[in-house]
C-alpha cells in the first residue's frame, strides 16, 4: 500500500472529514474533546496502516537529521544569547531566555498528497491548539536564566535531545527490529506518540520555526 493509498483509506478519510467538519464549524468550544478523541484515532489508524520498507525507513532517517539539524540551531542559539546575557548581567539585570521548535506551519510541499484537506488538516495538528504539549513545541522548551545556564540544565545538545540516561535511540511504537539502528531522537518520539502526528505525517517535513524569546526582570517578577 503506498502513501496515496493509505489517505484515501475509507476509514482515514471519514475521520479526516469529520475533523474538517467540526474544526470548521465549531461548537463554542463543545467539539474540542471530540477533536482530540478524532486526532487520535486518526493517528491509531495511520500507525495500523504504516508499511516498514526501507523507502520509509530511509525518509525517516532524513527527517530525524532535519529535525535534529532544527534543534542544534535552536540548542547553539539559546545557549549563545544566555552566555551573551550573563556577561553582561550588570546591564540587564535578571533574565531568561527560553528557545522552542515547531514543524513549519506551511503543510509540507513534497508529501503526495497535496489538497485543502491534506493542508486543513495539517493546520489542526501544528495551529489547531489540541494537544497543549505543542506548546512547548517539538519537545521541551529550553528554558534559562542567569542562576541556571543551559549546562546546568541539559549538560550538552545529545542530553536535550533524550540521550542522557543510556537512551540512544527513541524508536517506541515503532517496529523495533526495522529501526534498531536509526537513533530516533526524543523530540521525533514526542512528535509521535504524544502530539497526533503520524510517521506519514511527518516524514515529509523539511522546515521548522525556532522562537526564542528573552525576558528581563519585571516580567519575570510578573510571571512569578
Amino acid at each position: 500500500m503506498d502513501i496515496v493509498q493509505v489517505f484515501r483509506e475509507p476509514g482515514i478519510r471519514l475521520l479526516e472529514d469529520d475533523l474538517i467538519r467540526l474544526y470548521d464549524h465549531p461548537h463554542k468550544g463543545a467539539d474540542e474533546h471530540v477533536i482530540k478523541h478524532l486526532l487520535e484515532q486518526r493517528h491509531r489508524r495511520l500507525r495500523t496502516l504504516q508499511v516498514y520498507d526501507d523507502d520509509i525507513k530511509s525518509m525517516l532517517i532524513g527527517f530525524n537529521d532535519r529535525l535534529r539539524s532544527a534543534a542544534s540551531t535552536l540548542y547553539n542559539r539559546v545557549k549563545t544569547i544566555s552566555e551573551d546575557y550573563r556577561l553582561r548581567e550588570n546591564d540587564f539585570g535578571e533574565y531568561e531566555v527560553e528557545g522552542k521548535m515547531f514543524l513549519g506551519f506551511a503543510y509540507p510541499q513534497q508529501h503526495p498528497i497535496q489538497d485543502d484537506k491534506a493542508r486543513t488538516i495539517w493546520e489542526i495538528l501544528t495551529q489547531g491548539g489540541y494537544y497543549p504539549l505543542y506548546d512547548s513545541g517539538c519537545t521541551w522548551s529550553l528554558c534559562v536564566n542567569e542562576q541556571h545556564p543551559i549546562t546546568e540544565c541539559y549538560d550538552s545538545l545529545e542530553g536535550w535531545l533524550g540521550f542522557s540516561s543510556g537512551i540512544d535511540n527513541w524508536n517506541e511504537g515503532l517496529d523495533s527490529e526495522w529501526s534498531k539502528d536509526m537513533h530516533l531522537i526524543y523530540p521525533f518520539h514526542n512528535l509521535y506518540e504524544h502530539l497526533g502526528f503520524s510517521l506519514y505525517d511527518l516524514i515529509y517535513v523539511d522546515t521548522f520555526n525556532i522562537e526564542v524569546n528573552v525576558k528581563f526582570e519585571d516580567d519575570i517578577r510578573n510571571k512569578s
